[in-house]
């Protein structure tokens, strides 16, 4: 949270309780978010990495296997001698092993999120105990929407 947004709150007559809870609101949904851009490079590497092994099997390698295929019919040994291909299969693994654990960090950082964010919501009165600050809250509100894409509105 910025120095202006802070003495803004602190001119509302925010509690610290308050403004910790906003803080940690922005943390979780800033990770959420960084896990979410993990997965989807993750995803979008394994897809070039799939279509690169295509496009290099068909053109390269589809063509001199209809000769080997009909001599000793052994696939599987006959692409696994290829070092590039071999390097994009092992390169595509890791792409699906860090896809995955992203993924799994990222359910992990969202739940959290969202079970302090409905926490929030139904702890509303408590947070905005007083007058001043309860006739503030909805500028609080628009700003955690308009920065850091986080609403406090509903559920």
């Amino acid at each position: 949270m910025d120095g202006l947004q802070y003495w803004k709150f602190k001119q509302y007559l925010v509690s610290e309780v308050t403004l910790e809870v906003v803080k940690n609101l922005i943390e979780r949904r800033t990770k959420e978010k960084r896990f979410e851009q993990l997965v989807l490079k993750w995803s979008l590497s394994l897809f070039l990495v799939l279509f690169f092994s295509l496009v290099y099997i068909y053109f390269y390698k589809l063509p001199a296997f209809g000769t080997m295929f009909l001599m000793n019919r052994n696939v599987i040994g006959y692409l696994s001698q290829d070092k590039l291909l071999l390097t994009l299969c092992i390169i595509g693994i890791f792409s699906i092993v860090q896809m995955i654990h992203c993924k799994k960090k990222h359910t992990k950082a969202e739940n959290e999120y969202e079970e302090l964010r409905i926490a929030t919501i139904e702890r509303g009165e408590e947070l905005w105990e007083k007058p001043v600050p309860w006739k503030h809250r909805h500028e609080v509100f628009d700003w955690l929407k308009r920065e850091h894409d986080v609403n406090l509105y509903h559920k």
